[in-house]
């Protein structure tokens, strides 16, 4: 039971080790000489900042044996909660180790969303931790408001962008997945190929049903996102409301077999 509370669910494929007392980590078996914590924890250099946006803000990257890289993800407060305790938190099982377990299910489930490589909490005192998630990098991904903003995406590339994340989104409530912050920024997209697709991230409150998410929370969930969008684009530039009609039909029509 103490373990339980202390690591949560550990996924398939992951390995749980204490490279000392103070610290904790979750990492996918084969890579664990490359997530070292002392890279990006607070005792250790930290890796090389990164400009890419998506999520929260500003990520770190450090690069992995095969060519790829991994972006690592700090865990902050939001709102009256940031300027009080800024990055510490006291939930148990830890938030990183939480989310590590909830993404990788969404992913088993099918949810288009990003590769979890590890998670690392630091305590502090007590019971207060810092936390990190560590996630394969997206090359070429920028979140669904950078994406609007970006003219390099035709109207034609922009009725594309609508229709995937809006098939992301449905795919997400079908397979029992419910975002507790779903909003422009918790999505990213690139192109691939021809196409444009799109990813769900960062399902550190999301909560996962058996069957399809009921109704009303489905709505809940595309409610969040719309005021996401008021709060971004009020003036409705990038996002008009015949772009959300748009949007909201692509939802309703999509057929995911």
């Amino acid at each position: 039971m103490v373990r339980e509370w202390v690591w949560g669910d550990v996924p398939a494929g992951f390995r749980r080790f204490s490279p000392n007392r103070m610290q904790m980590v979750l990492v996918r078996e084969g890579l664990e000489i490359y997530l070292d914590p002392q890279r990006f924890t607070s005792h250790g250099k930290m890796a090389k900042e990164t400009a890419l946006y998506y999520g929260r803000g500003k990520l770190l990257s450090f690069p992995l044996g095969n060519g790829s890289a991994a972006l690592v993800r700090a865990y902050r407060h939001g709102g009256l909660l940031r300027q009080l305790t800024g990055e510490i938190f006291f939930t148990w099982p830890p938030r990183p180790f939480r989310e590590l377990a909830t993404t990788v299910e969404a992913r088993r489930r099918g949810v288009p969303t990003l590769e979890i490589l590890g998670a690392c909490v630091e305590r502090v005192w007590g019971p207060f931790y810092r936390g990190w998630l560590v996630t394969r990098e997206l090359k070429g991904a920028h979140d669904f408001w950078a994406a609007l903003q970006n003219e390099a995406y035709s109207e034609k590339e922009g009725m594309s962008l609508l229709q995937s994340v809006a098939r992301s989104v449905r795919c997400m409530h079908q397979q029992g997945v419910y975002h507790g912050d779903l909003n422009l920024k918790n999505i990213v997209v690139r192109r691939e190929g021809d196409a444009i697709k799109s990813y769900l991230i960062d399902f550190d409150k999301a909560r996962l049903f058996s069957g399809r998410v009921p109704a009303e929370s489905a709505r809940k969930n595309l409610r969040r996102l719309l005021r996401s969008i008021g709060k971004l684009d009020p003036d409705r530039r990038r996002l008009p409301r015949e772009a959300w009609d748009l949007f909201m039909r692509f939802y309703c029509e999509a057929d995911l077999g």
